[in-house]
């Protein structure tokens, strides 16, 4: 009798151990996670320069016969390749709480008036583009429902580049280009070439080629800005800085904390010459971010902190 038992149970784990197999098989695979050990690094080195801070202005176009969509393409194109320069942060017009229109004047901007308005969201530089000009003229046309029309385009841009901190341009220039480039019309003809005036596809490539090699020279005269952020607020012991991943700054970084400087203008000429430095009151260090581009720190040395003093990489 123990004998059969035996065999009994040892043919009911051999069944159940094939039910549990078939189960397995059918039961729907689950996915395991896999942990990587990903470095979060705000910049590439302790030595590397932090991003400032920029706003680019709704495009100014003084170009006959453009239009608005002409404009809004040649800004996304200038900003796409600020964007891919990865040399700053990008503010956005709408970021403002004042109508960017009232800085605006019939063919340019007041940017002593705009520095003003962006040292508040901690802009380091206000950028101004124009399109002078964009003249088009035919080369080759086909015939048919579907024509491609070949068109040569000439394309004449401005830059300014003003600081936000004293509202001087600190860089400006003028950039021409011409590409030939085809577009396809549909069931469309004219004699005359002012619709290719505003066609996006010749206005892409010819706004694209005078925006080459535009943002380097841009990046030299912001760098000649020193950076520098603002204590936003404080709370207990936390203090939360104006600034943080996207501008570079790292966490465990030590930020000097200093009031805020006095400007000297020159006596004659009545020109600012130049903030002075303000009294150092210590030292910060960075431990946590917050909101889009801002960081939380603790006292690292001194006392004394109140919002709005300056801070930099210490």
């Amino acid at each position: 009798m123990l004998r059969f038992f035996f065999i009994l149970t040892i043919g009911l784990f051999l069944v159940g151990c094939s039910l549990f197999n078939v189960q397995s098989r059918n039961r729907p695979a689950v996915a395991q996670a896999s942990v990587k050990d990903v470095p979060y690094k705000a910049r590439s080195s302790e030595t590397a320069p932090l991003r400032k801070r920029i706003v680019v202005l709704p495009f100014i176009n003084k170009a006959p016969r453009s239009n608005e969509e002409v404009t809004e393409l040649a800004r996304n194109i200038f900003v796409e390749n600020i964007y891919r320069s990865n040399e700053f942060v990008l503010v956005q017009p709408n970021d403002f709480s004042a109508n960017i229109e009232q800085f605006k004047g019939s063919d340019s901007y007041d940017l002593e008036r705009m520095a003003q308005t962006a040292r508040s969201k901690g802009v380091s530089a206000v950028i101004e583009g124009k399109i002078v000009n964009i003249k088009t003229r035919r080369v080759g046309d086909s015939v048919g429902l579907f024509r491609t029309v070949k068109a040569q385009t000439e394309a004449l841009i401005s830059l300014r580049v003003a600081s936000a901190r004293t509202g001087k341009v600190i860089h400006e220039e003028e950039r021409s280009a011409t590409v030939e480039a085809s577009t396809t019309r549909v069931a469309k003809y004219s004699h005359t070439d002012r619709f290719l005036e505003t066609d996006p596809n010749l206005v892409r490539a010819v706004v694209a080629k005078a925006f080459q090699n535009s943002v380097m020279p841009i990046v030299t005269a912001v760098s000649k800005i020193s950076w520098e952020g603002r204590i936003a607020n404080i709370q207990g012991e936390r203090i939360f800085v104006n600034a943080g991943r996207l501008t570079g700054i790292q966490l465990g970084d030590i930020l000097r904390v200093t009031e805020e400087g006095r400007e000297v203008y020159d006596p004659e000429t009545g020109e600012l010459i130049g903030k002075v430095p303000g009294r150092m009151k210590g030292t910060i260090e960075i431990i946590s971010y917050f909101g889009k581009d801002g960081s939380i720190a603790l006292v690292h040395s001194g006392s004394g902190f109140l919002e709005n003093d300056r801070v930099d990489l210490y």
